[in-house]
């Protein structure tokens, strides 16, 4: 039986953190478009993108908790993405992160962010 969904783990430059909510997951490095030219004849462009996961994730403990500061977003990242259930694991190395960290206060959840990178691999 194929499986989907389940449990899921981050590892944020090395560091485990609790996989949260929903994640996902954009692999394709270009998005084509086709549109008309005005004689009725079809064209296709297509953009390049780069790969990359939105993440909510548990922030961790006062003592593994992200220290969210521009010099900390600035720097590259490593990120993978394992899920736990489906036996897949995804990497995106060198990456950037994308986005504006939100801290549930309640929970610990933090959302908003994802991580772009075009060295994004499988296995």
């Amino acid at each position: 039986m194929d499986t989907k969904g389940g449990r899921y783990s981050i590892r944020i430059g090395g560091q485990r953190f609790s996989g949260r909510g929903k994640a996902s997951i954009k692999p394709a490095e270009a998005t084509p478009k086709a549109d008309p030219n005005r004689d009725g004849t079809a064209y296709r462009t297509v953009e390049a993108k780069l790969p990359m996961v939105s993440l909510s994730f548990d922030r961790g403990s006062r003592s593994q908790a992200i220290t969210w500061t521009a010099g900390m977003l600035l720097q590259d990242v490593d990120v993978t993405f394992i899920e736990d259930d489906a036996g897949r694991t995804h990497y995106f190395t060198s990456g950037s992160w994308v986005g504006e960290p939100d801290i549930d206060t309640d929970t610990g959840e933090v959302t908003g962010m994802s991580v772009a990178s075009d060295q994004y691999r499988a296995a």
